[in-house]
C-alpha cells in the first residue's frame, strides 16, 4: 500500500514540475500547439491555483498563467511553473495576444467548459487556427492520485466519519431529517472541513426511495431505513460515503433488502484491481442485486473516482469503458430503491492498490439501529 501520512504542506514546485511533465505529454500525444484550460479544477490541479477564476495555456514553448489583480499576492505563493500574468482587462483578449505571439496553429481547449462565445472569438480572432476539443486530457491525469493528494482525501474521509458519528447520535423518532444534516455538518466543520462535498442527503421512510432525497422537514418514524449520503471536503478534496441506518429494529423484509445491498459491495470490492475493466465491478454489484431479486430497483451506477471533484473519472457503470490503476480512488456504492417501502444505498471509498484494493473508510458497513 503507498503511503497515506506525512505532512499535509505538500512541496508545491515538485508536484507542479511532474503535474506539467504530463499534461505536456498529453499536449504532444495529441499533435497540439498548445492547451487552453478554462476548467478551474484542472488549473488547480496543474498549477496549485486555490481561487476562483484564471486561464491557463501551456505550450512547448512555456506555460502561462493569467488572472485578475484579486488574485495579485496569492499567485506568488501558490502558482509555480508557470509564466504569470495578471489581467487588467478581459482575460481572453490577453490570452489571444499569448496564442498570436507564439503562432500556435492547433490548439486544445476544454469543449465541456469553454464557452461558445469564447470559442468564437478565438477562432474568429485568429486566422488559420485549429481548435480541437481535448476535453478529458487533464482529467485522465487526475484519475490517479500522487501521495499528496491521498493525504488530503484520507483527511476528508476522516472529516466525514466523524460527521456520521455525530448524526449517529441524533437520528431517532421525531428527529426532523434537516436538523439531523445540520448537525452532521457541523461536526464536520468542527472537524476541520473547509465545506461539505455537496448537499447532504437524509432521507428516510419512502423517501429513501430516491437515490438524491436531500434532506426535508419530515419526521423519521420508528422502523423506518434513513439514508445518509454526505462528505467533507479538505483543502480541495472531496469525500463521499453513505450509510443507511434504522430508528429502532428493522423487519425482516428492510433486514433482507439491506443485505442484499451490503453482499453486492463486498463482491464488487473484491472485484477491484489494477488492470480491470469498470464496468466489471459493476456487473460484480449488478450481478448480485438481480440474482436477489431486485435487479429493475437498482437505477444508478456502482460507483465514480473521488478527488478535486466528488464525481470525476473513473465512472464505476455498465457503459464505462474505464480500466483501473493502481493509485484511483472510486467509490463502491450499490443501491436498492423500493418505491413505497425505502431504500438502502452503502458507500465506500476505495483505492486501487496492486493486486486489489485497500477501504480508505472505516466505519462500519453493518446495519446500525438507532
Amino acid at each position: 500500500m503507498r503511503p497515506h501520512k506525512g505532512r499535509l504542506e505538500i512541496e508545491n514546485n515538485n508536484i507542479t514540475a511532474k503535474r506539467l511533465g504530463h499534461a505536456a505529454g498529453a499536449l504532444k500525444g495529441k499533435g497540439l500547439d498548445g492547451l487552453l484550460l478554462s476548467d478551474i479544477k484542472n488549473i488547480r490541479y496543474v498549477s496549485g491555483f486555490t481561487g476562483s477564476s484564471a486561464y491557463a495555456l501551456i505550450t512547448g514553448a512555456g506555460s502561462f498563467f493569467l488572472t485578475d489583480q484579486r488574485y495579485a499576492t496569492q499567485i506568488k505563493s501558490e502558482v509555480r511553473g508557470f509564466t504569470k500574468t495578471i489581467v487588467y482587462k478581459k482575460a481572453l483578449d490577453a490570452i489571444l495576444g499569448l496564442i498570436s505571439g507564439l503562432k500556435i496553429k492547433r490548439l486544445g481547449f476544454e469543449g465541456a467548459n469553454l464557452s461558445f462565445d469564447s470559442y468564437k472569438k478565438i477562432k474568429d480572432a485568429i486566422a488559420g487556427i485549429r481548435l480541437v476539443s481535448a476535453s478529458g486530457a487533464i482529467e485522465g491525469l487526475r484519475a490517479t492520485k500522487d501521495d499528496g493528494e491521498l493525504v488530503l482525501i484520507q483527511k476528508a474521509i476522516e472529516i466525514a466519519e466523524a460527521g456520521f458519528r455525530e448524526i449517529e447520535l441524533c437520528i431517532g423518532r421525531g428527529v426532523v431529517e434537516r436538523d439531523a444534516a445540520i448537525e452532521r455538518e457541523f461536526a464536520m466543520r468542527r472537524a476541520g472541513a473547509e465545506d461539505k462535498a455537496f448537499e447532504t442527503i437524509v432521507a428516510s421512510g419512502q423517501r429513501g426511495a430516491m437515490p438524491h432525497g436531500s434532506a426535508t422537514g419530515k419526521r423519521i418514524k420508528k422502523g423506518e431505513l434513513v439514508v445518509v449520503d454526505a462528505g467533507a471536503r479538505f483543502s480541495g478534496y472531496n469525500s463521499d460515503m453513505t450509510r443507511t441506518y434504522c430508528c429502532g429494529r428493522a423487519d425482516r423484509e428492510r433486514k433482507k433488502v439491506f443485505d442484499a445491498v451490503l453482499s453486492a459491495q463486498q463482491r464488487a470490492i473484491e472485484k477491484v484491481r489494477s488492470g480491470v475493466g469498470a464496468k466489471e465491478v459493476d456487473r460484480a454489484a449488478r450481478d448480485h442485486i438481480r440474482k436477489a431479486g431486485y435487479g429493475k430497483y437498482f437505477c444508478h451506477g456502482t460507483g465514480h473516482g473521488v478527488g478535486l471533484d466528488v464525481h470525476e473519472r473513473p465512472s464505476i457503470g455498465p457503459a464505462s469503458d474505464d480500466v483501473l490503476e493502481d493509485g484511483m480512488v472510486i467509490t463502491i456504492e450499490p443501491g436498492i430503491y423500493i418505491p413505497g417501502l425505502g431504500g438502502v444505498r452503502i458507500e465506500d471509498m476505495v483505492m486501487v492498490d496492486g493486486g486489489g484494493c485497500v477501504v480508505l473508510t472505516k466505519s462500519t458497513r453493518e446495519m446500525t439501529c438507532l
